[in-house]
């Protein structure tokens, strides 16, 4: 049964309303000083739809795409990517306790409690809906929401209590002093004693039933916003205000109360402040940014907040430090679209993103696969350098996606570097070279032939590159890595350690420094959004990465960590896998290979083909058939993006397996097609080199190992050499192995004559077995070696590190300097391409003071000699080559 209430109206006459009219007039000449903050100075989003502020003087602002918290010089936004329910926040309340409470528009209500947090939903909790549209806490900390069809809910000590209205649809609520909430419905005042329900409609003296806020006066009066004007209850009578009495508009949306006690009014076409018998007005001519505010709330000091559709206007000393955004600057993975145009690649969705949020983004445009990390890290250098010469910027940030990550490296790791760097985000980078596709990415450095950046991206190469490049002490790095196992169409992955698809967690954060810091979410590598039927999320696409990382990352002027470190990983073990099948392909052609599995266990079988489309079925050893449609118990995968057909089958047959697969395109070109299967099994073959470079001309020991050391398999291998850009690369050498000992097979390589890098596929076979196993060795091509002396020097807070060299052949070149201290760390690799001449000459690199400021002391210098006219192999090294002067 509603309560009943003592009800008088009140009406003005004539005369006080020309008064009135008169006094607002003068008061409206009054303008403040408003300064407006939108989504370009760090809001979510535009559209406020509340303001509250923290003990500690924090403004939390809800809009209708996350909560940002804004203090002094920082501007931190809260997302469903953080946590929140849903990121259109319809309310934000703060406890006595410190929790942060968010009403949310179909994700429940959202609480954070420092690094805690909670959302209560109608799938995990009594809350009656997802879709609030308020939320109080009372002194009791207990919580009261209102919801968009279910009444309103409090909750107390982790439990709900629904309470249902006249009219369940609530627009807004207060509590007053005793923690009783008045709810704003359109169908009148509510008003919830407890125990029983009260209304205040047209009946009443309300203008309307159309109810669109309420605030309570510390004076106890209950204030109403209705579409007829505003409305003032003092528990007997009632008193409207509308237009002829001074307010800007009848249609009132927000009501706050300022330490004087005047009463703010926001309408739809200004605000207007009752103060006692005067009126003042401020529209978007006195500078706020709209003319209809959404929400108004004072805080600590006095200052209004007046929340609106187009930002947020602070009045008073409520003043916030925009901001300073520096550049962004792009720099994209192994391959982009070969227009080399920023809408054309994998960053034009992000582009929007950091547009939207008054960002200015570059591209490094010039980067290319066919140029070496050193070629590429000198165009970055002047793109940077362009960048801010148009932007008057000293530094940037930098966002690199997979071997753009590398990319940077190369920069900041090296001589190029300009100190104009501020923090370099770098996405699913493998700074440990690919280990999850290795053997498809053997099959990658046939096929590219003119391409040294697949080198760049082995194992084998990162040794070295991470042997002569360690990060600076004085740049950022976050290294973020997915782990997209739990995606949804994804299930193939979670037969594999933790990776995005593509790079593995261990190898994205295979990378240690002073500000190196690895994180963790679950995003997939990259993908096109169009051809997928499923909901994946990847680093550059939707935007949950840039909501939860990047966006924060890029505002925060002190470039802090981007989220918590993410736990360490194992690197991978060798996989099992068979022979690699590879075959071409004309348009039409059907092929069978066969794969023999020798353990009842999963196993996985792969199709790859560089163009074209292909359609792959199996057929087990007992008759049965896999096909795309009816795979049986396997998981089917086929990624159109990668060229990639996959079935996993929890536990294959033993025996032999008929891959078939049937090229479906009408292309001209042939099909390069790999088929090969990768299993779990106990037999394992593993393969080695005594050592990973060599001087032109020696013998190289590489060794076979079967774990059961079975006897008498046979033992072959294909020997490529890759060239310097040479294509085609010449046939490949056969090797066969000679058994020394039981399951120890060996063979010495002595016709290694030309410099470079060698591709080695090993495949041992035995009786129901067969494996195959890949590597790369390195051969210097002597065309510089290093002679006489090496020196270093401190030249104006630098240290200088000469070598003498002698160079057999002009060309490109780096040398690089690790610098050790007295307990042997490495405390700085740094590296310095050059060009040389023939002949005698002096190599130099130059380590700027800041590099090793706070950490002087001798070093021990170790020098590395590398040939970079294509992909860089060691040429030479000078271990322990000399030692610095202490101060150094």
């Amino acid at each position: 049964m509603l309560a009943k209430f003592s009800i008088q109206k009140f009406t003005l006459g004539f005369a006080f309303l020309v008064l009135f009219a008169a006094l607002f007039a003068h008061a409206s000449a009054e303008s403040p000083a408003f300064q407006t903050y939108t989504q370009r100075d760090g809001l979510a989003s535009d559209f406020v739809t509340s303001i509250v502020f923290a003990r500690d003087g924090a403004a939390w602002i809800g809009t209708a795409r996350g909560a940002t918290s804004a203090q002094d010089k920082y501007w931190v936004t809260y997302t469903a990517a953080h946590g929140l329910g849903n990121s259109h926040i319809t309310g934000i309340a703060i406890a006595g306790d410190g929790k942060i409470y968010f009403a949310t528009n179909g994700g429940g209500l959202s609480v954070f409690d420092g690094a805690n947090r909670k959302t209560y939903t109608t799938g995990n909790s009594a809350i009656p809906s997802n879709f609030l549209t308020a939320v109080a806490v009372d002194k009791q900390n207990r919580v009261w929401v209102g919801t968009s069809g279910a009444g309103i809910a409090k909750l107390e000590a982790d439990q709900w209590t629904k309470i249902n209205l006249p009219h369940n649809y609530a627009n807004a609520l207060a509590l007053d002093a005793n923690g009783n909430p008045w709810i704003a419905t359109n169908d009148g005042a509510i008003f919830f004693d407890g125990k029983t329900l009260g209304r205040l409609g047209t009946q009443h003296g309300l203008p309307s039933n159309r109810i669109n806020t309420v605030a309570l006066g510390a004076d106890g009066r209950v204030w109403f916003g209705t579409d007829s004007g505003a409305v003032v209850y003092d528990g007997r009578a009632i008193r409207v205000y509308q237009e002829r009495e001074g307010l800007a508009n009848n249609s009132v949306r927000a009501i706050a109360f300022d330490a004087q006690r005047r009463v703010w009014i926001g309408t739809s076409r200004g605000i207007s402040i009752l103060d006692g018998a005067r009126w003042l007005k401020y529209t978007r001519a006195d500078g706020l940014a709209d003319d209809a505010p959404t929400t108004i709330a004072f805080d600590a000091r006095g200052n209004a907040w007046v929340g609106t559709g187009h930002g947020i206007s602070a009045f008073g000393d409520a003043k916030l430090i925009r901001p300073t955004l520096l550049p962004v600057v792009f720099i994209h993975g192994w391959h982009t679209a070969d227009s080399d145009v920023l809408d054309d690649t994998e960053f034009r969705f992000i582009r929007k993103s950091l547009e939207r949020d008054g960002f200015q983004v570059f591209y490094a445009q010039g980067i290319s696969p066919y140029r070496t990390l050193f070629q590429n890290a000198a165009t970055l250098r002047d793109v940077i350098a362009e960048v801010k010469a148009k932007t008057g910027a000293r530094q940037v940030d930098l966002l690199a996606f997979s071997m753009g990550g590398l990319n940077t490296r190369a920069y900041l790791e090296s001589s190029f570097y300009q100190d104009d760097v501020r923090r370099a985000i770098i996405l699913g980078t493998p700074m440990a070279g690919v280990q999850l596709w290795y053997p498809l990415l053997t099959r990658e450095i046939e096929e590219r032939p003119t391409e040294p950046s697949v080198i760049e991206l082995t194992p084998e190469y990162a040794t070295l590159f991470n042997r002569t490049h360690t990060p600076r002490a004085t740049v950022p790095y976050d290294l973020i890595a997915g782990d997209a196992r739990n995606q949804p169409g994804l299930d193939l992955l979670k037969i594999f350690p933790a990776s995005d698809g593509l790079i593995e967690q261990w190898s994205a954060h295979a990378l240690q420094g002073p500000l190196v810091r690895h994180i963790a979410n679950a995003d997939a590598h990259d993908w096109n959004p169009s051809p997928l039927p499923f909901n994946i999320t990847a680093y550059l696409y939707p935007a949950q990465t840039y909501e939860r990382y990047i966006r924060n990352g890029l505002r925060d002027p002190d470039a802090r960590p981007l989220g918590f470190a993410a736990a360490p990983v194992e690197p991978l073990p060798p996989r099992n896998t068979s022979p690699l099948s590879i075959d071409t392909l004309r348009a039409g052609a059907t092929i069978t290979r066969a794969i023999a599995i020798d353990a009842n266990r999963a196993a996985r079988f792969f199709a790859r083909w560089n163009r074209g489309d292909v359609e792959m079925k199996l057929r087990a050893p007992d008759g049965s058939r896999y096909e795309p449609n009816a795979p049986r118990d396997a998981t089917y995968l086929k990624a159109d993006i990668g060229s990639l057909i996959a079935y996993s089958i929890p536990r294959a047959q033993v025996g032999t397996w008929l891959l078939t697969a049937t090229r479906l395109d009408k292309g001209s070109e042939p099909m390069a097609l790999t088929l090969y299967a990768d299993f779990d099994a106990d037999l394992r073959l593993n393969i080695g080199a005594d050592r990973m470079w060599y001087d032109l001309g020696a013998p190289v020991v590489i060794t076979a190992t079967l774990s059961n050391r079975a006897s008498g398999a046979e033992v072959r291998a294909q020997l490529q050499w890759l060239g310097a850009a040479a294509t085609p690369r010449g046939v490949a050498s056969e090797i066969k192995f000679a058994e020394t000992t039981p399951g120890f097979y060996t063979q010495t390589i002595t016709y290694t004559r030309r410099g470079g890098y060698y591709l080695l596929r090993v495949s041992a076979r035995g009786a129901g077995f067969a494996r195959e196993r890949q590597m790369l060795f390195s051969v210097s091509p002597k065309t510089a070696a290093f002679t006489g002396t090496q020196r270093a020097r401190k030249e104006d807070d630098a240290l200088i590190i000469e070598a003498d060299v002698e160079v057999a052949r002009a060309g490109e070149f780096a040398l690089s300097a690790i610098l050790r201290n007295a307990q042997g760390e490495v405390v700085l690799a740094l590296t310095a391409p050059q060009t040389l001449k023939p002949g005698a000459q002096t190599a130099t690199i130059t380590i700027p003071g800041r590099d090793l400021r706070g950490r002087a002391g001798a070093y021990q210098v170790d020098l590395i000699l590398m040939d970079a006219t294509w992909t860089a192999v060691q040429v030479d090294e000078a271990r322990n080559a000399l030692t610095t002067e202490g101060g150094q």
